[in-house]
């Protein structure tokens, strides 16, 4: 009989009809009663048939809640027996252990997963709880699988026990926070990373909070207030760690940053305070604020820079002193530089011209002198030789500066020691050659010079010139354009090479004629296009005169010159001597 038929029976016995009766067909009168009373019997029956639909059994029940605790569980559970074998996991540790199904681990230990180092470690503890029956709770464990990857768990581990009460294995949780602790790891990493570079830095640095009680201080602060390395002073005042009046006015500042909130920022001071004892001292104080932006107290450095400030004062000292010398070193390289012109413009008049008629022939020359630097290596001489003869020497030392000028300056003095010979072009450049050759045995001295000498004849209207590396002279007559001067011998520069290397040409002028000597300065000069000013450029520049006036084609020369560089500077000293000779009437 079902449980339905048997509330049926139960009913109509109360009212007295037996199942015979029943079967007659015959109308069975209930009350309201009676028909609830069945109604709620039937009820009462649904619900534990239903239970037991759900779990088959009433003592099934928790067996299949188990079950669904350890497939829902993200820890992994696990129980063994007493050899450690698994005996039942979770998917979650089937999953951890890269196996598909948590059966397949069954009747495994953990020597199946782990180095055996830490798969021993792990078996020696559980049968340890085996043999005393005491486990533990959330315990760090460090697990380190095959293939050395290391994994950090935690962990609870107890006796498992049979319905006897006896105890037939362990069972276990335990939960991966290998990124916790890794994290755990950096954190502490990088606390130990800054407490270093806080007590290594040289400044004063210090922590406080809201009522002004020490929380971090590094070593240089406790150097400077006289603070024992081992004297806790965490939670103390500084009125507390020194007797000194003075600290009240360093709380006090302290508790106005608290206050306000603004931060004080490389304040500079000649310090009177305990922290620095008449020094300059940089200081900075700023809020110390919490994640949501409450000031719990105040972090402050300050930085001794007394020695910088020291350094300063005597590095003003020194530019001041350095610019005294230099005032006077440029005056006096002014002075050297009016001098040395002057030297070589003697004779030329305040427009820089100078004339002299001999016999039959007149002679006029001009210049220009431009140094690049105070004092140039660029040198020109003119040295009346006779009634009739007029020398003149221009040369180039290597360089610019004070040494090519001391070097023009002794050229000068050679050619005064040399009057017997001033009318032999090739055997003054010999002479000055021999000269510099033993000086140049000396590495401060310039290497070379480049030089020419003329020597012009006002009687026979002719020349003689001897050429030591330099550029060719430009010459012009009434028949002919301007071309380079006959240069039959051009010998290399002073200082260069012993013996007799050097000879002379002579040629005649025979009408009115224009000759110029120059450096390699002008024709050097870089223009604004990136190419040399070039002897073309020389060349073409005295050729736009609109007179053969040699001042007036020197002054082309140096308007052409000024608009080729476009107001930049010249690189290189500029020198450009002018020769007008004129047949006398």
């Amino acid at each position: 009989m079902n449980p339905a038929d048997s509330i049926l029976e139960d009913t109509l016995a109360r009212i007295g009809l037996t199942s015979t009766e029943r079967d007659e067909h015959r109308e069975i009168k209930l009350t309201q009663a009676e028909v609830d009373c069945m109604l709620e019997e039937a009820y009462n029956l649904g619900i534990k048939e239903g239970k037991k639909s759900l779990f088959h059994e009433e003592e099934d029940m928790g067996t299949q809640l188990f079950q669904q605790l350890m497939e829902s569980l993200p820890d992994h559970v696990y129980f063994k027996d007493l050899q450690s074998r698994f005996i039942c996991v979770n998917r979650s540790m089937a999953t951890y252990h890269g196996v598909g199904e948590p059966s397949a681990i069954v009747g495994k230990s953990d020597f199946d997963f782990f180095e055996s180092d830490s798969a021993r470690a792990k078996f020696e503890d559980e049968q340890e709880i085996i043999r005393t029956g005491n486990g533990w709770s959330f315990k760090e464990e460090l697990s380190i699988h095959e293939g050395k990857k290391e994994r950090w768990v935690i962990s609870s581990k107890l006796p498992l026990y049979d319905p006897n009460g006896k105890i037939c294995g362990t069972f276990g949780l335990s939960r991966d926070i290998t990124k916790q602790k890794n994290a755990e790891r950096e954190v502490f990493r990088q606390r130990r990373l800054l407490e270093t570079i806080v007590q290594i830095l040289p400044c004063r640095l210090f922590l406080r909070d809201r009522e002004g009680k020490f929380i971090l201080v590094n070593q240089e602060y406790r150097k400077v207030v006289g603070i024992p390395n081992d004297l806790d002073i965490t939670g103390k005042l500084l009125t507390d760690v020194i007797n000194d009046p003075r600290a009240d006015r360093v709380l006090a500042e302290d508790l106005q940053v608290v206050e306000s909130g603004e931060a004080i920022n490389n304040k500079l001071e000649y310090d009177k305070s305990i922290l620095a004892g008449n020094r300059w001292v940089l200081t900075s104080k700023v809020p110390l604020r919490t994640q949501s932006d409450t000031i719990e107290g105040i972090v402050g450095m300050s930085l001794d820079i007394t020695e910088q400030k020291k350094a300063e004062e005597l590095a003003r000292n020194a530019k001041e002193a350095l610019q005294a010398k230099n005032e006077q070193y440029e005056e006096e390289l002014l002075v050297a530089r009016q001098l040395q012109e002057q030297l070589m413009s003697m004779g030329f008049n305040q427009s820089r011209m100078y004339s002299k008629d001999g016999d039959n022939w007149s002679f006029r020359a001009c210049y220009i002198y431009k140094p690049s630097h105070h004092l140039a290596g660029d040198f020109f001489y003119l040295i009346p030789v006779d009634e009739n003869r007029i020398g003149v020497l221009v040369c180039d030392v290597m360089g610019h500066g004070v040494k090519a000028a001391l070097v023009t300056m002794l050229i000068r003095g050679l050619m005064t020691e040399i009057p017997d010979i001033l009318g032999h072009p090739s055997k003054v450049l010999q002479h000055l050659n021999e000269t510099i050759l033993s000086l140049a045995e000396d590495e401060e001295f310039p290497r070379f010079v480049t030089a020419a000498y003329l020597i012009v004849d006002l009687e026979h209207g002719e020349a003689i010139m001897a050429n030591g590396g330099h550029p060719c002279p430009i010459l012009k007559n009434t028949e002919s354009d301007f071309l380079e001067c006959p240069c039959d011998i051009v010998g290399p520069a002073l200082g260069l090479l012993g013996g007799e290397p050097f000879g002379d040409t002579k040629f005649s002028f025979g009408s009115e004629s224009e000759l110029f000597l120059f450096t390699d300065g002008i024709i050097e000069q870089c223009t604004s296009s990136g190419q040399d000013f070039g002897k073309d450029g020389l060349i073409h520049a005295l050729g736009l005169a609109t007179s053969r006036n040699i001042g007036d084609q020197l002054e082309q020369v140096k308007t052409s010159l000024s608009t080729a560089l476009e107001g930049r500077p010249s690189s290189d000293d500029i020198c450009v001597v002018a020769l007008k000779l004129t047949p006398n009437a």
